[in-house]
């Protein structure tokens, strides 16, 4: 599929968010070289020597969160924003953890280079210590200095845009049909209840049904671009407004083609964040150096091969943006002498999201303490077999029976099994023969020894491996 890249725009308050969009739409738009632009409401899409770039009009992040926490990813690339008079700001720190929850590569624009008194390496070393490791460091980040004022290196960013989409578009998997996500709704008083959208895959068509949330069905009444201009239809990458819904919608929510489709209260997300080994956590203190000390003190915490992960963490009140992050990945947020507002607790009541404030840290660490043990705990319980293996014993047949401790449930007779090197799956088969003191049986229960042969794969076994009940 050949397609237009979907970008968004983040960074801290005052650095030139807006007014970088405002001059990357407005780019060589009188030049025939590079053709035209089509403003949007909710996003606006232009033609860079041939190549159609769209850019998203929600740089927030409780917007752009929001967005993930229904639907996953909406944006290919993240551009974030970093003023060089200011460097790297709290909101910056914010927007650099929401786009690595996402998984999207992004691009640094410095801006305000154009101001006297500007360090750009200061900006690059602080954004280094932030994990954001650029290509002038040996890491794999693009960063462009630019002047959204004065225009200074536009073309390079956009140029550095088109070269990343290359890239990474070949590793990108595409549903089949219809994919995209709702951006924004709103109600006009001549026309009804109007959608903002933007597609990931297929062409969407007037006429055509279509279920958003997979809880709201409707047939697209008309299409239009940013301009008022009526158009049959939108393909993939595109922004598009739609007419023909009955009621608002929520920012995020995943628009497809209706098939008759069971419906569902929320529908479904693509792409939602798994789970990381632990228990995940946002982290809200009231001072910077609480803030350090604590985020110490969870990092020494383990339970097996369990650990605490800490999603975001940042000073002061929790705020809706971390319920929404916290949705998707089942996170815990926290605040430590910091207050969670009324509405930020409606939220994460809507969203399902654990709450919890602390004012002392050993209660803190304790409670997480225990909480790491529990899931570890409930997730062994979901297995249903697993065996270390001691020791290998090559067969003259060729075969090799592994002998083994069983540490969790039970093995059975034909079984299908994983093999595992640590937590690396190696390969998976069955199991063709167990043995216990040399006598064949059906069945080898918790904290038994036995003999296992494999129906294949047993010539690659070695000692500490594990054999795992699928």
């Amino acid at each position: 599929m050949n397609r237009s890249p979907i970008i968004t725009v983040m960074g801290h308050v005052d650095h030139g968010k807006t007014s970088l969009l405002d001059a990357l739409r407005g780019t060589r738009v009188t030049d025939s070289e590079s053709g035209g632009i089509t403003q949007h409401t909710a996003a606006s899409q232009i033609d860079y020597k041939g190549n159609k770039i769209t850019f998203i009009d929600t740089p927030g992040h409780e917007a752009f969160s929001e967005m993930r926490a229904r639907g996953g990813k909406i944006a290919d690339i993240a551009i974030l924003v970093v003023a060089a008079n200011d460097g790297v700001m709290p909101q910056t720190k914010e927007a650099i953890s929401h786009i690595k929850s996402v998984g999207i590569p992004m691009i640094v624009a410095i801006n305000k280079i154009d101001l006297p008194d500007v360090s750009s390496e200061k900006v690059k070393k602080q954004l280094h210590g932030e994990g954001v490791m650029l290509e002038e460091y040996g890491g794999d980040v693009i960063c462009v200095e630019v002047s959204a004022t004065k225009g200074t290196n536009l073309d390079k960013l956009l140029e550095s845009i088109v070269a990343l989409w290359e890239t990474i578009q070949p590793s990108i998997k595409y549903l089949d049909g219809l994919s995209g996500f709702v951006l924004e709704s709103k109600h006009s008083n001549k026309k009804g209840y109007l959608v903002d959208v933007v597609l990931r895959s297929g062409v969407l068509n007037v006429s055509d049904t279509v279920v958003i949330g997979g809880r709201v069905v409707f047939k697209v009444r008309a299409i239009t671009d940013g301009t008022g201009k009526n158009v049959k239809s939108i393909s993939s990458g595109e922004p598009g407004q739609l007419l023909g819904l009955k009621e608002s919608v929520d920012p995020g929510e995943k628009i497809e083609l209706y098939n008759g489709q069971e419906l569902t209260p929320e529908g479904t997300g693509e792409g939602e964040i798994e789970n990381a080994s632990g228990i995940n956590i946002i982290l809200r203190a009231d001072t910077e150096g609480t803030l350090e000390a604590i985020a110490s003190a969870l990092s020494k915490i383990s339970y097996e091969d369990k650990k605490i992960n800490i999603l975001l963490k940042g000073v002061g009140d929790v705020k809706e943006s971390d319920i929404l992050l916290a949705s998707p990945s089942k996170a815990i947020v926290i605040a430590f002498k910091a207050k969670i507002p009324s509405n930020v607790k409606d939220r994460a009541e809507q969203q399902k999201v654990l709450t919890r404030q602390y004012s002392v840290i050993y209660e803190l660490i304790q409670e997480l303490e225990g909480a790491l043990e529990g899931v570890y705990e409930l997730e062994e319980e979901k297995v249903k077999g697993r065996a270390e293996i001691l020791k290998v014993f090559p067969l003259p047949s060729g075969d090799v029976v592994a002998g083994c401790y069983v540490t969790h449930g039970r093995l059975k007779h034909n079984d299908g099994v994983k093999i595992l090197e640590e937590d690396k799956e190696l390969f998976r088969t069955k199991i063709k023969t167990l043995k216990k003191a040399n006598n064949k049986v059906d069945l080898i229960g918790k904290d038994t020894e036995c003999g296992v042969l494999l129906v294949s794969g047993s010539e690659n076994l070695k000692e500490g491996y594990t054999i795992e009940v699928l």
